[in-house]
């Protein structure tokens, strides 16, 4: 236990043996693997779970007057005929990046048509150059693919317009082939969800968990905030809260160093990036002191993050010890994976800084608003929770990894398919703090209750979310400088 202005605080119960789920050992990589064993793997873990789900689903449905079967290639669809086919989902976008063509481009040099490519128009620089940055779409060019071994088929039908989907899903579709080639979609089901640990009651015992993401710490930030936060979590505000805080879980982004432009590129050298990131000395040694002065108090857990001094792909391993020269020296200093699962107080918490889910809004953000979208409208609202809950839904919580999404091309698995459920799935670096209760569906019929929670970025909100073990309920704590 730890003290707090002379009361003792709980110390959560955690795993003694890190869990390895997304571990990969810079020893153990190699990059002689294609990616395709990665989709290989995810298509063979969720097909038949898909299939679990569409069997009795559609099984009895007449359409027509004919019950429709089960086509196990989507190149021997029949023409007119109402049949269900489960594949690989693949979203083509105008605006996605297309790595082989820009490399063909740069080793050709065709360096106008290049900056075309990757930067719009190139002439004339307007709002919809920058709505490409952080959006792949345009609704009248978009076109959603359903593939397997054999092949691929295009995929239309009002029903797609009111669900949430990018490219890397396995799903089953019912509908019919009504032209060559083009598939009409009635209905979709998803993965039949992972099993779920049993939540042991001698475990489960009181407590909080602070969850805070996106410190975004640098030269030119404002400390006070970060002190108030500091000054809260070992009880010197007075807040009674604080007390039943057990543990602070840094949710990536505890650092953001601000990129320099690179000036001098060669004409050869136009593939590479604009930017290259510099180490900031002052800022990683500001945020090993700051923790180091919380671990008195109370434990932390820290995930890496998009802005964090680490590699860029996923999973993201943990920040290296020696960033926190001070603070691994201490036994209650927790340096996690990206994304992590985490066992607390007999919960398994699946944790994530955030990249995947922003990565899945560029597939759904138009470059041109459509207004009677709603997915469009709950979008422009800054609104992740549903993007958060469908990826519970598809049972892969970073479909467009490696498509869009950097990642390490894992061979015999695929660490981001869920084979099992979390209890809570936390997700970091969102705009602003929503949470729900989602319900997942068993073939058996058991419903597998799970706590989502997007957090918000501290540097923006000056909040931090507290998470009650016991009961899963969350509050939102902000902190006024």
């Amino acid at each position: 236990m730890t003290a707090v202005n002379g009361e003792f605080r709980r110390t959560p119960k955690t795993s003694s043996v890190p869990d390895t789920s997304f571990a990969n050992p810079a020893t153990e990589r190699t990059y002689a693997s294609q990616f395709n064993a990665l989709y290989s793997f995810r298509s063979g873990e969720l097909k038949s779970r898909v299939m679990k789900m569409a069997m009795p689903k559609w099984s009895g449905v007449d359409v027509n007057g004919t019950k429709p079967k089960f086509v196990p290639k989507v190149l021997d669809v029949p023409f007119l005929e109402p049949v269900f086919i489960i594949g690989t989902t693949l979203a083509d976008m105008k605006y996605k990046p297309d790595v082989l063509k820009e490399v063909e481009l740069n080793v050709q040099g065709h360096f106008k048509e290049l900056d075309n490519l990757t930067n719009g128009s190139g002439t004339i620089h307007n709002k919809m150059d920058d709505l490409r940055k952080s959006s792949y779409s345009d609704p009248k060019t978009d076109k959603l693919w359903l593939e397997d071994e054999s092949g691929r088929i295009l995929l239309t039908g009002d029903h797609l317009s009111d669900k949430i989907l990018v490219t890397g899903l396995v799903i089953g579709v019912l509908g019919m082939e009504i032209e060559s080639g083009i598939f009409h979609v009635v209905d979709i089901v998803y993965p039949e969800a992972a099993p779920q640990r049993s939540i042991l009651a001698h475990d489960n015992a009181k407590g909080k968990v602070a969850l805070c993401s996106g410190l975004n710490f640098n030269a030119s930030s404002d400390v006070v905030k970060f002190e108030l936060l500091q000054n809260w979590l070992m009880g010197e505000l007075g807040d009674d809260r604080a007390k039943e805080v057990s543990e602070l879980m840094v949710v990536g982004n505890s650092v953001n160093i601000v990129p320099v432009k690179q000036n001098i590129k060669s004409e050869k050298d136009k593939y590479s990036d604009d930017f290259v990131s510099q180490y900031d000395e002052e800022a990683a040694k500001y945020v090993d002191n700051y923790f180091h002065d919380l671990l008195h108090s109370i434990p932390v857990s820290i995930l890496p993050g998009a802005h964090d001094i680490v590699e860029a792909g996923l999973p993201k391993q943990p920040i290296h010890k020696s960033l926190f020269h001070k603070s691994s020296n201490r036994k209650n200093f927790k340096r996690l994976t990206d994304p992590a699962y985490y066992d607390i107080n007999g919960l398994r918490c699946l944790v994530s800084s955030g990249e995947n889910i922003n990565d899945i809004l560029k597939y759904i953000i138009p470059n041109v608003a459509v207004t009677e979208d709603h997915i469009a409208e709950s979008i422009s609202t800054d609104s992740r929770l549903r993007v958060i809950e469908d990826s519970l839904l598809w049972q892969v919580i970073a479909p467009t990894a490696p498509d869009t999404l950097w990642c390490y091309p894992f061979e015999g698995r695929d660490p981001f398919t869920l084979v099992e459920t979390p209890h809570v799935y936390i997700v970091g670096n969102q705009p602003n703090f929503e949470t729900s209760l989602i319900e997942l569906k068993r073939k058996n019929g058991d419903i597998i209750p799970v706590r989502v929670i997007a957090v918000p970025e501290f540097s923006e909100s000056n909040s931090c979310v507290l998470l009650d073990l016991e009961t899963l309920k969350c509050e939102l704590v902000r902190f006024s400088c």
